[in-house]
């Protein structure tokens, strides 16, 4: 799953372009995998292990909350930074408190999803 020298990041959102605008920014950093759902990302978290889990907050039959609710199940230290176009102060407490390391309201800047991406989990190459 992972090459030497780059951490790797699973990317989960069920709007296509939203994954796909991640993998592109992502990419050139970062072994990037994508989940169209919850229920995909929860497959792929059993399959192996990523350096950071990027998941949506609303999406239909699992929810984003319990992608990280489940990752943090599989290992305490696992990275999850949650993204969400519902930035309700509910949202930002909740994913807090079910265990993300970090919250980004869509839309977001690629310099503020970045600098998100390095502050939990450091920087591709390094």
């Amino acid at each position: 799953m992972q090459e030497p020298g780059h951490k790797s990041i699973l990317i989960v959102d069920d709007e296509e372009i939203i994954r796909e605008f991640l993998m592109e920014v992502l990419g050139e950093d970062y072994q990037v995998t994508t989940a169209c759902d919850g229920d995909e990302a929860i497959k792929r978290i059993r399959q192996g292990k990523y350096d950071l889990i990027i998941t949506d907050l609303k999406m239909p039959r699992v929810s984003g909350e319990e992608v990280v609710k489940f990752a943090r199940q599989q290992d305490p230290d696992y990275r999850v930074v949650v993204i969400s176009g519902y930035s309700t102060l509910f949202s930002v407490s909740d994913s807090a408190k079910c265990g993300a390391c970090a919250f980004l309201s869509k839309p977001f800047s690629i310099s503020d999803l970045m600098n998100t991406v390095e502050e939990c989990i450091g920087g591709g190459d390094k």
